[in-house]
């Protein structure tokens, strides 16, 4: 779990309340060297909780979320809905309002390991549909022209549910029982965040989909 966090003292105190799970913990005080623990260590989780003024948790989430597909926890004092759909676009996958509990801190990171770990990608079967081919065994998107997209854990699992159901709606609601299995404030957002990144990732013209498509019952492809 790799803590990005410009206060000694912060760090010290989530690094201690993480040892509960026998985890290998990196921390980083700037970006640079978040990006490079990343890319050295690969950590499975980042968890985000600066005070600087000079720099905000959403800058950091979207700087990750550039070179990196790893689940981010962005902690912040920040508690209105503007900023947390903010934070969602700029790639945090959880935004947790400031003060928390260290127990309940510690339950919302035992979560997001979990998450990581629902699916076997080898048990799943390759789909193909019109130009598009995904590719589980390594979480690869392939066109007909070549180009190769990689999917984050959470991507994969939006998107095979999607396209393994194709001109199915499905609603949030849904999306999050199949997917991350449990029913909560918020659910919605996280869709809208994993639906926003795969269109940037997936989609000719992201503003205009071609294939995920959004109707009154839900996302389909």
């Amino acid at each position: 779990i790799l803590i990005v966090c410009d206060e000694p003292t912060t760090s010290r105190i989530w690094g201690l309340v993480l040892t509960e799970l026998n985890c290998f913990l990196l921390v980083a005080n700037s970006i640079p060297q978040a990006l490079t623990l990343i890319e050295e260590s690969n950590p499975d989780i980042a968890v985000v909780d600066v005070t600087a003024r000079d720099v905000n948790g959403i800058q950091i989430c979207r700087a990750l979320r550039e070179h990196s597909s790893i689940t981010i926890l962005l902690l912040t004092p920040i508690n209105n809905e503007s900023h947390t759909l903010e934070a969602y676009q700029a790639g945090a996958d959880e935004c947790i309002i400031k003060p928390i509990s260290p127990a309940l801190f510690l339950a919302k990171v035992k979560v997001w390991l979990y998450r990581t770990r629902t699916i076997q990608m080898d048990t799943l079967d390759e789909l193909s549909i019109g130009e598009l081919t995904l590719e589980p065994s390594n979480q690869l998107l392939l066109d007909k022209s070549g180009r190769k997209v990689h999917l984050s854990d959470l991507e994969f699992q939006v998107l095979y549910l999607l396209m393994n159901n194709p001109n199915r709606a499905f609603t949030s609601e849904e999306i999050v029982k199949r997917i991350w299995r449990h029913y909560g404030e918020g659910s919605a957002i996280l869709v809208k965040n994993v639906i926003y990144r795969l269109r940037k990732k997936v989609e000719p013209n992201p503003n205009q989909p071609k294939y995920i498509r959004t109707d009154t019952e839900g996302y389909l492809f």
